[in-house]
C-alpha cells in the first residue's frame, strides 16, 4: 500500500507521516528531503528552493512516479508526504497502480487560520 500525503505547507503532513510510520512501520519519504537532496547535490535540476511549489512538483513528479510505481510492483508499502503531489498526475497513473495507493491532501479550515 502506498500513502500519499498531500496539501499546503503548515498543515501538518509531516506529522501525520510520522503518525503513520510509528502506527504501521511503513517507510516513509518526505519530498522536502527529496528536493533539498536533489539541490545540494550540485547538479542542475532546474530548480532552487525559492523555486515556485509548481515548478518543482513538475520536476520531482517523473522520479515520485518513479518510487510509487517501484514500490507497487515490489509489494511494498510507503508513505510519502509533501506539497509537490499533483492531484491530476496521481489521478492519470494506471489502474494497476492507483488501486494500491490512498491518497489525500489535508487544509486548514478558515476558523483554525484565523484562531
Amino acid at each position: 500500500m502506498i500513502i500519499l500525503i498531500g496539501g499546503a505547507g503548515c498543515v501538518g503532513k509531516t506529522l501525520l507521516a510520522q503518525r503513520l510510520l510509528e502506527r504501521y512501520k511503513f517507510p516513509y519519504l518526505s519530498l522536502d528531503h527529496l528536493k533539498m537532496g536533489i539541490i545540494r547535490s550540485g547538479a542542475d535540476c532546474g530548480f532552487t528552493a525559492e523555486s515556485r511549489d509548481e515548478l518543482i512538483s513538475k520536476k520531482l513528479w517523473p522520479i515520485v512516479r518513479g518510487i510509487i510505481m517501484t514500490a507497487v510492483e515490489n509489494n511494498q508499502n510507503l508513505i510519502i508526504e509533501g506539497c509537490y503531489l499533483p492531484p491530476d498526475k496521481i489521478a492519470a497513473l494506471p489502474e494497476e497502480y492507483r488501486k494500491h495507493i490512498i491518497s489525500f491532501y489535508l487544509a486548514l479550515g478558515n476558523h483554525y487560520a484565523q484562531d
